[in-house]
């Protein structure tokens, strides 16, 4: 596909969007629809859609302020001028790319390109609503976390201690065209410098060697004391990325369960896990009574406003609302209730969030520990977004004797 070609199906599926869709489903929708396009192409459109929804509120503003309809037109334009992109080469006019610009349009690119008078200016790209909550939980952090949360996510991997070895794991990386380095902040951790698209695609990927995951999602799990031999659940396991990392850390020693409302994630859990060499056991409404009190350790990765990494899923961002939030925060101290029973005495109780916010971290554990007075804080740790990861929180909260 055509640079034009390109920009006229990301018109499209911000549109979709801009009209209410799910941005995954019109990206499925688009791709079944437009079989023709190569990967590289969909993965452009995808950048292009990404780029624009980080720093949507930036353009919105603009197109308020000059009393211009705000459509996947007029975003992908200012996208265009925001990025010094070659406009004439993106509005062809021709069959697959979108028409010519219009007196406007050539007006604001030249005004923008000789003196910047309507020039992007700073805006924090978040929700109205959250600015005065981001403000109080980050301080001073606050202005270089939204100048972060404009730019792509860093991409890292996590190396199986239970099958492999970080120089190893290079060693394939290198011979496959895909830069890496070893990152600092963890154990088995590696930075994807160049070329990362390919990762999943590798043999020693699909053999369990490796999975994607966030450098400071690695962080939390490698700061939790979790002993070998011991009984273990993630209570919101997801796809199983954080149960098997600390199995993967433990080398396979321990009795590993997972519990999801999501089945269709537990069986990606479940495929991940034979990859790795990981035997998960399911937790569920039938089975859970017979459980309670015998946990050693409990993960409970509760459902955020994932504020913490909104770089890698800016559609989040837009979608939330005021009572969205009160919802998730009401599920985050039921979650927490659900699984008090479920450890023994002296158990630990991880509660994890990838949220930037006080309202979803230390105020739920508050909450918990004023409800509950058998629970004590042990400790608590925010791992702020940086150029290397997201942004996470974790609190360990011991069950008293």
């Amino acid at each position: 596909m055509r640079r034009d070609s390109r920009a006229n199906a990301a018109i499209f599926i911000l549109d979709e969007f801009l009209a209410g869709q799910n941005l995954n489903a019109i990206l499925s929708k688009w791709t079944k629809a437009n079989r023709y396009a190569g990967s590289s192409d969909r993965e452009s459109i995808r950048d292009i859609v990404f780029d624009i929804l980080r720093v949507k509120k930036t353009f919105t503003f603009i197109l308020n302020k000059e009393k211009q309809v705000i459509n996947g037109r007029a975003l992908v334009f200012l996208y265009s001028v925001y990025y010094s992109l070659p406009l004439n080469d993106i509005f062809t006019g021709q069959k697959y790319g979108p028409d010519k610009l219009n007196n406007y349009e050539n007006e604001f690119s030249e005004i923008a390109k000789e003196n910047n008078e309507r020039g992007f200016e700073v805006i924090d790209n978040i929700p109205d609503f959250l600015l005065t909550e981001f403000q109080r939980s980050l301080g001073s952090k606050f202005g270089n976390v939204m100048r972060l949360l404009e730019k792509r996510a860093p991409v890292s991997i996590r190396v199986n201690a239970h099958k492999s070895d970080v120089s190893s794991i290079l060693e394939v990386l290198s011979s496959e065209g895909i830069e890496g380095k070893i990152a600092k902040k963890v154990r088995y951790g590696i930075e994807i410098i160049g070329n990362p698209r390919r990762l999943t695609q590798l043999k020693a990927f699909k053999d369990g060697y490796f999975e994607v995951q966030d450098l400071h999602s690695q962080k939390t799990i490698e700061g939790l004391p979790i002993k070998e031999d011991t009984k273990i659940l993630d209570y919101c396991a997801g796809a199983g990325g954080k149960i098997l990392n600390i199995a993967s850390l433990l080398k396979g020693n321990g009795r590993f369960f997972v519990h999801d409302l999501d089945k269709k994630k537990l069986i990606e859990a479940d495929l991940r896990a034979k990859r790795a060499g990981i035997k998960l056991k399911r937790l569920n409404a039938e089975n859970m009574e017979q459980h309670h009190n015998s946990f050693d350790y409990i993960l409970a990765d509760v459902p955020c406003s994932g504020s913490g990494t909104w770089r890698r899923n800016p559609q989040q961002k837009w979608r939330i609302t005021s009572d969205s939030l009160e919802e998730i925060l009401n599920r985050q101290i039921t979650i927490l209730n659900e699984v008090k029973d479920l450890i023994k005495k002296n158990g630990l109780l991880f509660y994890i969030t990838c949220s930037l916010l006080k309202i979803e971290n230390e105020e739920v554990v508050d909450d918990f520990l004023i409800q509950n007075k058998n629970f004590s804080l042990s400790n608590k740790e925010n791992i702020t977004i940086d150029t290397q990861g997201d942004g996470f929180f974790c609190a360990v909260l011991q069950k008293k004797n």
